[in-house]
């Protein structure tokens, strides 16, 4: 049986509640959830310019460059197990965009907020790496965003939060059918293939392909209907947030088998979305595809994009994501580890 790549079910127990004390709108994604804050945060300020991490998504670049904001990115390291960030204080910004990496808390998240609030900047966080953790976002976030999909087999989902007062803008009416329906085929198809054997695993690869394209060419605007809504209030969030920690941390014990290879520490309020390393000599490339050749679908954050401008690629060059979500449990674990062990033995670490 393949591990990893997108899901195809979700994990309900109608016994959750999805509640927010913050005023909140869903979105059809994560992208349209930050369009919309952006409008409204230049309802009240002029908005020139945001201050991003260089290691993101494209998809989080695009809606400040649709909505005429400049950008300029400070440089993410990873050093001693952390991602930190390298920050100038004395950016001319008007915008600090914040993100905790794939679940695992740094505490200097806070205080580069705290500064930059002194400093009277606009802070916006994506919080979609960290919502399952005990601190999901930090509370002095002018304005928060996440995407729900990126953790279960949501059709779409995502939430836009504004800390202090009102929206002024509405939320959006209405959603992508289009977009939403291809994706449930995709799951319905994906799930047949996973579970029965059934179909031709391209069919639902193909429908998956044809949902990112239509949200790559339109995504502004988009809300989602009420049964998706339905599907995130009753979400098992407790059984995701246990197999994903006893996974990880089953992994990340692993992995120091492997001196070479560098990942992060679990803390105890964390749920990580992935368990990400670092591969040495340059050889990340390889060993990504050793996985696939062996059914394992890890995946690599980010393509670099004509929208970023890097000084360092370290990251997107030799960084990949190790699957450790609900779907599995130890034996498969095992089995990643397994896999990267004969990697090793296959001597393909030497340069």
């Amino acid at each position: 049986m393949e591990i990893g790549s997108e899901f195809w079910e979700v994990e309900t127990d109608n016994l959750s509640k999805f509640t927010l004390d913050a005023p909140h709108n869903f979105f059809l994604t994560g992208r349209t959830a930050l369009d919309y804050l952006i409008k409204e945060m230049k309802l009240y300020k002029v908005v020139k310019s945001v201050y991003m991490p260089s290691y993101c998504c494209h998809s989080m670049i695009q809606p400040f460059l649709d909505n005429g904001v400049d950008v300029e990115f400070y440089e993410v390291l990873f050093e001693n197990g952390k991602y930190t960030y390298k920050i100038d204080f004395e950016t001319t910004c008007d915008v600090i965009f914040i993100m905790q990496y794939f679940g695992y808390c740094n505490e200097k998240v806070s205080e580069l907020i705290i500064k930059y609030k002194e400093l009277g900047k606009i802070i916006i966080e994506d919080a979609t790496h960290s919502w399952l953790s005990d601190v999901p976002y930090n509370q002095e976030s002018d304005y928060v965003f996440a995407s729900f999909r990126k953790w279960t087999g949501l059709p779409g989902g995502a939430v836009a939060i504004k800390q202090e007062g009102q929206f002024c803008i509405d939320g959006a009416k209405e959603t992508n059918l289009e977009y939403i329906q291809l994706r449930k085929k995709a799951f319905f198809q994906k799930k047949q293939f996973i579970e029965n054997g059934l179909g031709q695993k391209e069919t639902f690869l193909e429908y998956f392909n044809q949902a990112e394209k239509l949200i790559e060419d339109s995504y502004q605007n988009y809300n989602i209907q009420q049964d998706i809504e339905d599907l995130i209030s009753s979400l098992n969030f407790e059984r995701i947030k246990e197999k994903r920690k006893q996974n990880s941390r089953y992994l990340i014990d692993g992995l120091k088998k492997f001196p070479k290879i560098e990942t992060v520490s679990l803390e105890e309020g964390d749920v990580p979305l992935f368990v990400p390393i670092i591969v040495p000599y340059g050889r990340r490339n390889e060993l990504h595809q050793y996985f696939i050749n062996n059914d394992i679908y890890c995946p690599v954050h980010w393509p670099i994009s004509d929208k970023h401008c890097l000084h360092n690629k370290f990251l997107y060059n030799n960084s990949m994501s190790i699957v450790c979500d609900q779907r599995y449990d130890l034996s498969d674990m095992k089995r990643i580890l397994e896999t990267l062990k004969k990697f090793v033995e296959d001597n393909l670490w030497q340069k």
